[in-house]
């Protein structure tokens, strides 16, 4: 019987400490993602081909390298060179809202790309939030970002209006 009993405690001690040990994994992804996950975009129609573009960052930190990312593969362009092509600007202040006014938007990809208005919908925006990590986050997920942009890509001051952000962590 003390055998038996023995085994039995192995087991439950080893499952105890396989839950403390998914429970502390889960504990440090919730905690990597944060911030990232108090930042966020949708946009609004601004017209048959025209949208209004707005990010969020409802966290108490900045988040930095900002960048928009459109998807143009139909947009008559070599596709080799821009299946995806992106706008960059360096911060989106803590509790922010961010408008981008659809003619801003379609003055950047036809001045910098030559896409048309409507040529290419905005498909995702990437970030680093303030503890150095970088994030992308398209209409399906959250997730750590693969791609590091170069320097010299930023377009300076980002063509939008800054607003207070609602729910914002105060």
């Amino acid at each position: 019987m003390t055998a038996i009993a023995a085994a039995i405690g192995l087991f439950f001690s080893a499952t105890v400490a396989s839950s403390s040990v998914d429970a502390t994994r889960r504990q440090l992804d919730q905690d990597e993602r944060q911030q990232a996950g108090r930042v966020g975009y949708w946009t609004e129609s601004a017209g048959e081909l025209a949208e209004t573009v707005i990010i969020v960052n409802r966290s108490l930190d900045p988040v930095t390298n900002v960048e928009l990312w459109w998807y143009a593969p139909d947009a008559n362009i070599d596709p080799a060179k821009h299946e995806w092509v992106f706008m960059a600007f360096e911060t989106i202040p803590p509790c922010t809202r961010m408008v981008f006014d659809h003619r801003a938007l379609d003055e950047f990809l036809l001045s910098h790309f030559g896409i048309e208005q409507g040529g290419a919908p905005v498909r995702a925006i990437q970030f680093i939030d303030s503890d150095g990590r970088q994030w992308l986050r398209d209409p399906t997920a959250l997730r750590a970002a693969e791609y590091e942009r170069e320097d010299g890509e930023d377009v300076g001051d980002a063509p939008a209006r800054q607003e207070p952000a609602e729910h914002c962590d105060k």
